[in-house]
C-alpha cells in the first residue's frame, strides 16, 4: 500500500506544481495589466479589464501546461526522479487536453471562423 500512497501523492503534487506555476505567471501578468491600466489616459474600463484578467488566467494555464509537456521530460531525464516528473508530465498533458477542448468549444480557433464563412458564401 506504500506504493499507492506514493503514486497518489506524486499525482497530486504534479497537478499542484502546474497550478502553482500558472498562478505565479498569472500574478505577474496581473501586475503588468494593472500598471498598464493605471497609466492609460481616461477612465478605467472595468469590464474590459476583467475580460483581460480572465484571458490572462487562461493564457497562464496554457503556458504552464504546454511548458510542462516540454520541460518535464527533460527534468525527468536529468534528475532521474521518474515518478515526480512523470506525474508533472501527466498533469501537463491533462491540462493541455482540457485547454484545447475549452478553446475548441469557445470557438477561439481562427480556422473555425474561416470554415463558417465558406459555408455562408456557398449557400
Amino acid at each position: 500500500m506504500e506504493w499507492l500512497h506514493e503514486f497518489f501523492q506524486a499525482l497530486i503534487a504534479g497537478f499542484g506544481r502546474i497550478i502553482l506555476i500558472a498562478m505565479i505567471l498569472w500574478m505577474i501578468s496581473l501586475i503588468v495589466l494593472l500598471f498598464r491600466e493605471l497609466f492609460r489616459p481616461g477612465d478605467i474600463q472595468f469590464r474590459s479589464y476583467l475580460y483581460r484578467v480572465w484571458k490572462w488566467l487562461l493564457w497562464s494555464f496554457e503556458i504552464a501546461s504546454y511548458g510542462g509537456v516540454i520541460v518535464a521530460p527533460v527534468l525527468m531525464y536529468r534528475s532521474e526522479e521518474y515518478l515526480k516528473y512523470g506525474m508533472v508530465l501527466f498533469a501537463a498533458i491533462v491540462f493541455s487536453a482540457v485547454l484545447i477542448h475549452l478553446r475548441r468549444n469557445t470557438k477561439l480557433f481562427t480556422w473555425r471562423a474561416t470554415d463558417r464563412s465558406r459555408e455562408k458564401t456557398d449557400k
